[in-house]
């Protein structure tokens, strides 16, 4: 049967890039579990919880069971895990893929046609989490949330008469324009005065731009927001023609798969742009940085071949005047890596963070939070759109503090139900960092306005906790901050995106089907309340 699969999808055409790609790998590749897990022969005398370390050690940090109620492991993650061990694993889990996708993931062989765990120890496995995971997680304690007074909402509404679905949100400084994608697979450019003044039409929803030199601008388009590891994203060039109006974009890449961000620097110090595409997939995926060569083509640098990588920054970690490259890989791995730059396009990599698998890690910035010079790690954690919808108590935001050797400690734990991402700034220009941050799996059902909320400094890395009435207007997916207005403060931006991926309440998702705005700007008052 598994050959008839690659028999009748092998003949599948994959589009060819319009710039030529060369692929050289310098990267690590995904765990071969049969290479790496023991021999039935020798975990015979080994019980649930040492056998838990052995398998599920191999690929993440090891999960401990009072992370997820019983029902959790056992219906849900426990089968999950089961399958990656060639456990259960059948062709049934394919009939809702892309051909392209059945493909890929046959070709990795990541549901193995034969056991890589003996029956026995599984079982033990299965009975260590049944026998020790709570019934329940304990049940969270309400935000408190003050009134937020320094921003005024205002509204913003693409496509009319369309419900909101807002893929990218991006303020551009250079051009004093606002960047919003939509899953309609649209672009639009919205001015200071908050008026879409022009719209560019990609094949599938842009995510992620990067402004070059000229007007020039590049896009990814995901392919599709559904996981999925079939690759359809693309890398688009477009370029500013007039003020007013952008030239249509043109194809660079093709085959990404469900890339997430792009980013652009001078890697290798050789005058030329290179990229960063995290290629986040679902089962498979990859980060790479595409070489810039003279002609305009690209040489593609694997950097990791896991699933994942969802944001990139490039900074000098280690002050030798060579950029760096700081990445967060989520799909179970949670953790955030340097690859410290070699010169001459070489990477040594080092993982500096790690959260366990349920941890559903999102988004981080490296930010200086206490002034020393060295930055810091503020990382959102709360992806729960996977294997379970429960609140959690460890989602939130963490900082984790630089002892200026590139190592981190956590200093400070916000809760955060659903933490997806964050925006750091000195909103309130009092000379310290307050933070923005949204949460896509927020409690609805108790305090919808949590989506949003404005953590604001208060010294010695406390902070007080606030949000506004038109929180509850949108689910954010999105989020960005900028002085949008020109009055010399920044800004917030919150977009929505109200597809229903876990549930909400009803009359809240149809409150939002009917009024939520593609963007929230959030006008920051801090200026004009001091004049």
């Amino acid at each position: 049967m598994r050959l008839i699969f690659l028999c009748c999808f092998g003949a599948w055409v994959v589009l060819s890039c319009s710039v030529k790609k060369n692929t050289t790998e310098v990267g690590i590749e995904p765990v071969n579990l049969q290479a790496v897990l023991p021999d039935s022969t020798e975990t015979t005398a080994l019980d649930g919880n040492n056998l838990a370390h052995v398998y599920c050690s191999t690929c993440h940090q090891f999960p401990e069971p009072a992370l997820l109620p019983k029902a959790v492991w056992a219906d849900r993650v426990l089968p999950a895990m089961g399958r990656r061990l060639g456990i259960g694993a059948d062709l049934a889990m394919y009939t809702r893929m892309d051909p392209q996708e059945i493909t890929a993931l046959l070709k990795a062989n990541i549901y193995p046609d034969k056991a890589l765990i003996a029956k026995k120890d599984w079982i033990k496995i299965l009975s260590y989490y049944k026998s020790k995971a709570p019934e329940k997680l304990p049940e969270l304690t309400l935000l408190s949330l003050e009134k937020l007074d320094s921003f005024k909402a205002i509204p913003l509404t693409l496509n009319k008469g369309r419900y909101a679905l807002t893929s990218l949100l991006q303020y551009e400084p250079t051009t004093k324009e606002l960047l919003v994608g939509d899953r309609r697979n649209k672009l639009f450019r919205v001015n200071a005065q908050l008026q879409a003044f022009d719209s560019i039409q990609f094949d599938t929803p842009p995510v992620s731009v990067v402004k070059g030199k000229e007007g020039q601008y590049q896009v990814v388009t995901i392919g599709t927001l559904n996981p999925s590891d079939a690759a359809y994203g693309r890398l688009y060039s477009w370029q500013l023609t007039t003020a007013a109006k952008a030239a249509a974009p043109v194809p660079q890449l093709t085959d990404l798969q469900r890339p997430v961000k792009l980013t652009s620097g001078d890697l290798n110090q050789d005058s030329h742009q290179d990229l960063i595409i995290c290629e986040y997939g679902n089962q498979l995926g990859k980060l790479s940085w595409l070489e810039g060569k003279p002609d305009g083509t690209y040489q593609e640098h694997i950097l990791k071949k896991l699933p994942g990588s969802r944001q990139v920054v490039i900074q000098d970690m280690n002050l030798d005047d060579r950029p760096d490259i700081v990445a967060l890989f989520a799909q179970a791995t949670e953790s955030i890596f340097v690859f410290y730059n070699q010169g001459e396009g070489h990477f040594k990599e080092e993982k500096v963070l790690q959260l366990p698998p349920v941890y559903g890690a999102s988004y981080f910035e490296l930010v200086d939070f206490n002034k020393d010079g060295a930055p810091d790690i503020l990382i959102s954690n709360g992806d729960n759109g996977d294997y379970s919808f429960l609140l959690k108590p460890y989602h939130g935001i963490r900082l984790y503090v630089n002892n200026k050797q590139n190592e981190f400690r956590e200093a400070t734990f916000l809760p955060l139900p659903g933490a997806s991402q964050t925006r750091t700034r000195d909103f309130d220009q009092d000379g310290d960092l307050d933070i923005a941050a949204i949460s896509y799996f927020a409690d609805f059902d108790r305090q919808p306005t949590a989506g949003f909320v404005y953590y604001e400094n208060r010294g010695n890395n406390t902070f007080t906790s606030k949000t506004l009435p038109e929180a509850k207007t949108g689910r954010w997916l999105t989020l960005d901050a900028g002085d949008v207005d020109q009055d010399g403060d920044d800004d917030i931006m919150l977009g929505s995106f109200i597809f229903a991926t876990t549930p909400v309440p009803t009359p809240l998702q149809e409150q939002w089907i009917k009024n939520s705005p593609s963007v929230l700007v959030l006008k920051n008052r801090r200026i004009n309340n001091l004049q």
